[in-house]
C-alpha cells in the first residue's frame, strides 16, 4: 500500500517546505483512512486533493475535497477530517494560507 504525494499548492505567507513537513509527520493518519477501507474496497486507489485553510495561529479552519479520482466518499471525508485536526507553524506576518495537497493512494501490487 502506498501513499504518494505530488506538489502542494500554497498561497499565503507560509513556506511550502514547512507545510510539507507537517503533512509528512501526519501521513500515518492518512494511511489509516486508506487502510481501514481496503478490506471492503480492495481495489481502492486514486488521487484525493484536499484544499485547506491555515489560520493566523496555525490551526486548520477549513478542509474540503478539491478533486478526487478515488470515487469513495468515506476515504475523501476521512482524509479531509484528519487534515482539519493538524497544526502548522503560524504564517509569517499573519493572514491565512490556502493549501491544496494531492494524496495518491495505490493498493499493494499496483
Amino acid at each position: 500500500m502506498g501513499i504518494a504525494a505530488e506538489e502542494a499548492t500554497v498561497s499565503g505567507s507560509l513556506d511550502k517546505e514547512l507545510v510539507r513537513q507537517v503533512i509528512q509527520r501526519n501521513r500515518g493518519q492518512i494511511r489509516f483512512c486508506y487502510e481501514s477501507l481496503l478490506n471492503r474496497f480492495p481495489k481502492l486507489g486514486g488521487k484525493v486533493a484536499i484544499r485547506f485553510t491555515i489560520a493566523t495561529e496555525g490551526n486548520v479552519v477549513t478542509s474540503s475535497v478539491a478533486q478526487s479520482t478515488a470515487g469513495n466518499s468515506e476515504l475523501e471525508q476521512c482524509v479531509a477530517g484528519r487534515v482539519r485536526t493538524w497544526t502548522f507553524p503560524k504564517p509569517k506576518g499573519g493572514g491565512s494560507v490556502v493549501v491544496t495537497y494531492p494524496f495518491i493512494f495505490k493498493a499493494a501490487g499496483e
